[in-house]
């Protein structure tokens, strides 16, 4: 319950970056620090999000008739995400507009269900993992 609290508290906390980001874009200098505050806030919005995950599998919190290749495959979605936000933090110091575009790539990611690439992937892991015997 206190990781969901502390994702909630970090969520909640986001509209204040995205509207020093609308307020500062196109502002050389407070741009970079809008967009870079961000990009922190979005990492730690992520961790806790992965923190949680990683807490909700060890306690098997997760429903029973779930497989295994899908929580792999959840816990393997939610990581790459942690690399991209650094990455993008760092070019947001050069480049502010790239990185918020990157953020924008980063959620899309998250957000579009890959119902089928996944089922297809779990389908082939599962083929490979069988016949490499």
């Amino acid at each position: 319950m206190r990781l969901n609290l502390l994702l909630l508290l970090v969520v909640s906390f986001l509209p204040f970056p995205t509207r020093l980001v609308a307020e500062f874009i196109r502002q050389d200098k407070a741009e970079r620090v809008a967009v870079t505050f961000y990009g922190i806030v979005l990492v730690l919005a992520t961790t806790m999000l992965l923190v949680l995950w990683r807490y909700a599998v060890r306690a098997k919190l997760v429903r029973p008739d779930l497989a295994d290749e899908e929580i792999e495959l959840l816990t393997e979605r939610l990581t790459p995400g942690l690399g991209a936000y650094l990455v993008l933090i760092v070019s947001g110091l050069f480049v502010p507009v790239i990185a918020v575009i990157g953020f924008l790539g980063i959620a899309l990611y998250y957000i579009i269900p890959f119902r089928r690439l996944s089922a297809g992937f779990l389908t082939w892991r599962s083929y490979k993992k069988h016949h490499r015997r």
